[in-house]
């Protein structure tokens, strides 16, 4: 079957943008990390020395 469809059938290439692929997962990856750590750190306790310097 595969010999009778040959000759009918063009090969085609398939050309793959991996500098626009990488850069959107770069910016993604950029993204997910910044936006996962900054409301870490803003929910986070203070540090102990900032606190030890206030008077109750």
């Amino acid at each position: 079957m595969w010999s009778a469809l040959a000759p009918l059938s063009v090969w085609a290439t398939i050309d793959i943008p991996w500098t626009a692929i990488g850069v959107v997962v770069g910016a993604c990856a950029v993204l997910s990390v910044i936006s996962s750590v900054v409301p870490a750190a803003f929910a986070l306790p203070r540090r102990a020395v900032e606190l030890a310097g206030r008077r109750e």
